[in-house]
Parts: structure tokens; sequence; C-alpha cells
């Protein structure tokens, strides 16, 4: 049985945690999206690549976030990735709800990550940016976050209270001017993101 099969093998019948996600994400979607029919597809295509992602890699235990913190002090690997994410102020707490959450969820949040980076890169090539341009300006749009490559990302575990931070910025016409300005000189969002960790703001 390939792989498209196993993932439509249920199709018009969402596991109850699926339908619980869409309601979760619909709202969420539509900050950017004007219709909840247009959010409802975006949803479904996301839902799709992660399960296909899920499906063709290793299942990670539920509670994956309490494990990681239990095991910290005795295992060298998880200590040097926690410990990666310390240098960015990630706490325990952060640490426990990012990685508690199952993988259906996390995927999502990663998926839709990309997608809303993807559909103002492909804006801005469409108006004429040449690649280098339209990679550069949403750099100065929206954080980028990962798991691995923290030199480049910033990590998941922040990623609501940074979300939360930058929205509540750019979207005060009495901050919005000097935040962008402060983006613009700090050469991204990610490195304006870290100068406020490092200032203690954040």
């Amino acid at each position: 049985m390939g792989l498209l099969s196993r993932l439509f093998i249920k199709k018009g019948s969402p596991s109850l945690r699926e339908q619980e996600l869409e309601r979760q994400f619909i709202p969420i979607i539509m900050k950017d999206i004007e219709t909840q029919e247009q959010a409802q597809l975006i949803f479904k295509r996301l839902l799709i690549e992660v399960k296909a992602d899920i499906a063709s890699g290793s299942n990670l235990p539920s509670n994956l976030g309490d494990y990681l913190l239990k095991t910290e002090k005795n295992n060298t690997r998880i200590n040097g990735m926690i410990e990666k994410r310390r240098l960015f102020g990630v706490s325990d707490e952060q640490i426990r709800k990012w990685w508690n959450k199952d993988e259906l969820e996390r995927g999502l949040i990663k998926k839709f990550s990309e997608f809303q980076r993807m559909a103002i890169y492909s804006m801005l090539k469409n108006q004429g940016m040449s690649s280098k341009e339209a990679g550069k300006e949403v750099k100065m749009c929206f954080p980028t976050y990962g798991e691995k490559d923290l030199s480049l990302h910033l990590p998941y575990e922040i990623k609501e209270k940074v979300d939360h931070y930058i929205y509540g910025l750019l979207s005060n016409p009495q901050t919005a001017a000097v935040a962008r300005q402060q983006i613009e000189a700090a050469g991204s969002v990610n490195d304006f993101i870290v100068e406020k960790i490092d200032q203690g703001i954040l």
C-alpha cells in the first residue's frame, strides 16, 4: 500500500484529533487568508504534508518534553540540545510545552510558518524582486524558526512568545515605525529578536 493510500484511507472521516486541530488552526490561518473555505483547503494541504512526514519518519513518544527535562543531566546529547536553547532564554516550561505537543500539532505549526514565508516570498517575486531580494525582505518580515541549526534560526520553543512580541510592536502605530527601523538596523527579524533577548527584554 502506497504512502498516499495510507494517508487517505480514512478520507472524509478525519480523526477527533485532526478535527480538534482544524478548529484550532483555522482562526490562525484566517489572519492571513480571506475566507474560511480557503483556510480549510490550506489546513488540509498542510495536514497531508505533516502526515506524510510522520509516516516516513520515526514516531516520537508522547510527553517528549517531560522526558527531555528528566534525562537532561544524564544524557550528553540531550544536554547539548537543551543548552543551545538556554542561550535564547528558553525555560523548562517552554521546552515542556513545545515538546509535549504531539507530532501533528508541532508539524502543523512548522508547516504553516513555512507557508507564511513562502507566500510572501512568492508575492515579492511576482512583484519583480529577484530571488535574493525577496529572500532578504522575507527575513525582515518574519522570524525564522528551526530545531537543529540555531545559528540561523530561533528555537520553536519561543515561537509563541516571539510572534506575540513582534505582532504587538508592528500592529501598534506608536511602536511600529521605530520597531521597523530597529529591525532594519539589526539586519533581520531574527537578529532583532536576539538583540532583545541579550538585552533582557525577551
